[in-house]
């Protein structure tokens, strides 16, 4: 019997080869894909968004990106987002993206909608022009802003604040057209100028 052991075990050894090798050549059993809630999340995302022409259209990070099956939509928490703008006479694509007019824009949480164009900005967003003048900078306060990169235009039915040189300005609502440099207010407007001190 003890001479039979050795065969016995690499019978069993070869047994249990055969049986691994073909477990490991089976198809794994396919997954229904989900059709409702996050399908993945990334955790402190860091992405750079560009338009049908190639060109940035902004830059996002976040705590957590996660992305819904039911809508195609991106939900980002804790959002930072760089809004390239896009002027009409193309002298902003000319230059280096690090030199151009943007804005850098925060919110509790910003939804890419499915087409990439759209975001909604929700809770409150603080939005600051950069990449220009410090005569022409402006600060804006508001809450739940939607953003249409391909129009150029930032609006929000909720009352906003805006801050800028030796002024502020309050409305119940507004539309900002970023390619002419544009802000139209809604609403009761409210005007207050400071005017320097020599």
């Amino acid at each position: 019997m003890i001479k039979w052991l050795p065969w016995l075990a690499l019978l069993a050894l070869a047994v249990l080869s055969t049986w691994a090798s073909l477990s490991l050549n089976k198809p794994l059993p396919s997954v229904a894909k989900r059709q409702t809630g996050a399908d993945h999340a990334f955790i402190q995302p860091v992405a750079r968004v560009f338009d049908k022409e190639g060109q940035a259209a902004y830059d996002i990070r976040g705590t957590q990106l996660e992305h819904r099956a039911e809508s195609d939509e991106h939900i980002l928490t804790q959002a930072n987002m760089r809004l390239y703008t896009q002027t009409q006479n193309g002298i902003q694509t000319a230059l280096p993206l690090e030199q151009r007019e943007h804005w850098n824009i925060q919110s509790e949480r910003a939804r890419i909608m499915a087409d990439r164009e759209h975001v909604q900005l929700e809770g409150q967003v603080h939005a600051e022009r950069d990449g220009v003048l410090p005569e022409q900078r402006i600060t804006l306060h508001a809450q739940d802003v939607t953003l249409a990169h391909k129009a150029q235009t930032a609006s929000s039915t909720h009352p906003v604040t805006v801050d800028g040189v030796n002024w502020q300005s309050q409305s119940s609502g507004f539309q900002a057209h970023l390619a002419t440099e544009q802000l139209e207010q809604t609403g009761r407007v409210h005007d207050r100028y400071q005017p320097p001190t020599p």
